[in-house]
C-alpha cells in the first residue's frame, strides 16, 4: 500500500509552497474533470503535467460517459473511473461513490474551474483526500484545501493552467500536446485514407465541422453546398467533413458528388488529431475539433454564432463572428427567437475570404 504524504493534516489548509511538493511525492492522484469532450480536453494540459511531475503516481480520471472518449483515446493515465452521468443529478449514490473513493487512498485530488456541479465538488470534499486543489469559485473554495486563483486569464485551457502554477512551476504551452499521438499513428492513418478514399496530399484537405446537436451552436444548412463548392474551385483544397450529428452525415451523403470526402462517424479521436495535425485548414464552430487544432498548429477559421469568443478562443485561429446584439446567448437561450440572426450572417463568401487570406499567409 502506497505511503501517504505527511505534508499536511487531512483537511487542513495547504501552504503554497508545500503544494509542489505534495505534488511530486503523491503516489496516488485523482483527477476529477467530469464535462463534456471540449471541457476534458481543455484539461488535458494539466494530466500531462501531473505525469511529467509525479512520474511514480498512479495516474487515475474521474469522468462521465459524455468525456469519456477524449480519457480513453488521448491521455496517458493508469485508471479510468466511469462515473454514471445519472450521479450529476442524484444525490442517491454520492456516499456509495465516496465511499469506493476513499477506498483507493488518493494522495492529491485536482479538479477544473469549470466543473460547477455542486454534488462533483461535494464528492471531493468526501473523499478524504487529504490535498484537494481547486478553484474558490462561486463559493465553492470551502471544498479545497489548495485554492486555485483564477488569475487574469479568459481563455479556458490558460485558466485550467493556474493549476500547473500552484502545483509546480509549469506554463500550460508546454504541455499542449497528445501523449498517445505516435509517428506510426500517423502513418498509418495517411495510409488507411489513401486506401479508402483515395486522399493522398494531406496538406492540401480542408477540414470542416459544421454542425452542433444544439441548434443555437449550429451553422446553416442551406449554406453548405456553397461552402464546399468554394473549398474546392476558390481555396484548391479538398473538403473533408467530420463529425457525426444528423446534418452532418446528410451532407455527407449528399455532397460526395462535389468531391466532398465524407469521414463523419468514420474516424476516432485520435485519427482526428492526426487528420488536423497534417490539413492545411480547418474551417468549424465553436467545438472539440476546433479546439484540438491548439494542441496540431493547424490554421483554423473559428466561426462563433451564440457562444463567447473569449472562453473558447484558440489564438491561432481567425474568428468569424456576426455582429449582432443578441449574442452571445449561449447557454442561457437554448432555443432561437431571431431565426438563428448570428449565423445567417456568417456566409459562405465571408469564410472563403478568410480562408483565402490564410492561404496567403496574412491575417492569422
Amino acid at each position: 500500500m502506497p505511503t501517504r504524504p505527511t505534508i499536511t493534516e487531512r483537511g487542513s489548509r495547504v501552504k503554497p509552497e508545500k503544494a509542489s511538493e505534495l505534488c511530486r511525492n503523491a503516489k496516488r492522484i485523482l483527477i476529477l474533470k467530469t464535462n463534456l469532450l471540449g471541457d476534458v480536453l481543455n484539461f488535458l494540459p494539466v494530466a500531462n503535467f501531473l505525469r511529467k511531475t509525479a512520474q511514480s503516481a498512479r495516474l487515475s480520471w474521474l469522468v462521465t460517459r459524455p468525456g469519456y472518449p477524449v480519457v480513453a483515446e488521448l491521455s496517458d493515465v493508469d485508471e479510468i473511473l466511469l462515473l454514471a452521468d445519472s450521479f450529476l443529478y442524484n444525490y442517491y449514490h454520492l456516499f456509495t461513490v465516496a465511499s469506493w473513493l476513499r477506498a483507493k487512498q488518493f494522495d492529491l485530488l485536482v479538479t477544473s474551474y469549470q466543473e460547477e456541479c455542486f454534488l462533483v465538488n461535494l464528492l471531493a470534499l468526501l473523499s478524504r483526500t487529504p490535498a484537494r486543489a481547486g478553484y474558490n469559485l462561486r463559493n465553492r473554495g470551502w471544498f479545497f484545501n489548495i485554492k486555485v486563483p483564477k488569475g487574469e486569464a479568459l481563455r479556458r485551457v490558460e485558466i485550467n493552467g493556474q493549476l500547473l502554477k500552484t502545483l509546480g512551476q509549469g506554463e500550460v504551452k508546454d504541455y499542449l500536446y497528445i501523449p498517445r499521438a505516435s509517428r506510426k499513428g500517423s502513418e498509418q492513418f495517411a495510409e488507411r485514407l489513401e486506401r479508402e478514399f483515395g486522399v493522398r496530399e494531406m496538406n492540401q484537405l480542408c477540414v470542416l465541422h459544421l454542425f452542433s446537436p444544439k441548434p443555437t451552436k449550429s451553422w446553416r444548412m442551406e449554406y453548405a453546398e456553397e461552402l464546399v463548392r468554394g473549398v474546392r474551385t476558390e481555396l484548391g483544397m479538398t473538403p473533408v467533413l467530420v463529425g457525426n450529428e444528423e446534418q452532418a452525415r446528410r451532407l455527407g451523403r449528399e455532397q460526395q458528388s462535389l468531391g466532398l470526402v465524407n469521414l463523419t462517424g468514420q474516424i476516432s479521436l485520435l485519427e482526428l488529431y492526426y487528420l488536423l495535425k497534417q490539413a492545411g485548414l480547418f474551417i468549424g464552430i465553436d467545438s472539440f475539433p476546433l479546439q484540438l487544432t491548439e494542441f496540431c498548429d493547424t490554421k483554423a477559421i473559428a466561426l462563433f454564432g451564440s457562444t463567447l469568443v473569449a472562453e473558447n478562443l484558440v489564438p491561432s485561429a481567425r474568428i468569424l463572428r456576426a455582429e449582432v446584439k443578441c449574442a452571445p446567448c449561449w447557454p442561457q437561450k437554448k432555443n432561437c427567437d431571431r431565426d438563428f440572426q448570428c449565423w445567417r450572417e456568417l456566409k459562405p463568401e465571408m469564410i472563403i475570404k478568410a480562408g483565402q487570406s490564410l492561404k496567403a499567409g496574412s491575417g492569422v
